[in-house]
């Protein structure tokens, strides 16, 4: 039961971000011309809209076959993460957050070989929802990967701490 459960909030994120994703794609596409800037914080924050046919923030620019297959790959894994392996909320969190970023990108990518980004931190590569979405999922399995660490280094800490006080 629990897995269902888990699986249900993973695709509850998902469909989320990709909703989210495809609306301010679509609404950044109507609203301003290629190229266009919009201040929102002057010099931290802007609107910019462009077109990217490589990766988040413009990594492997050209490369769409590359692409294609690193979110194929990518897409599996989150899967197969979710379906075989152990699962907690906060990993049907994370996945749900790359499967939710990577199906909006992929979408893009497969519809018309480019992705809109549109957020402009004036120091960064500008990028899209669905990049930050896959970021912040990837942030949060690996944190999440590095609690089971801690735990068992508390855990010889206080036993290494009790075996010296006998």
């Amino acid at each position: 039961m629990r897995r269902a459960a888990d699986l249900g909030l993973a695709l509850v994120f998902a469909l989320s971000v990709l909703f989210v994703d495809q609306v301010l794609k679509r609404l950044v596409e109507g609203s301003m011309y290629l190229g266009e800037s919009i201040p929102v914080i002057p010099g931290v924050l802007h609107f910019t809209y462009v077109k990217n046919d490589g990766g988040a923030f413009g990594i492997l620019a050209g490369r769409g076959d590359v692409l294609l297959l690193a979110s194929a790959v990518a897409l599996a894994f989150v899967l197969w993460m979710l379906l075989l392996g152990p699962t907690t909320r906060i990993m049907a969190l994370g996945c749900g957050l790359i499967l939710g970023g990577a199906v909006g990108n992929l979408l893009d990518r497969l519809s018309a070989g480019e992705v809109t980004d549109y957020v402009d931190l004036q120091v960064w590569p500008v990028f899209n929802a669905a990049d930050a979405a896959i970021v912040l999922g990837a942030v949060t399995l690996i944190l999440l990967a590095q609690r089971p660490e801690r735990a068992a280094r508390r855990s010889a800490t206080s036993d290494q701490g009790k075996s010296h006080s006998g």
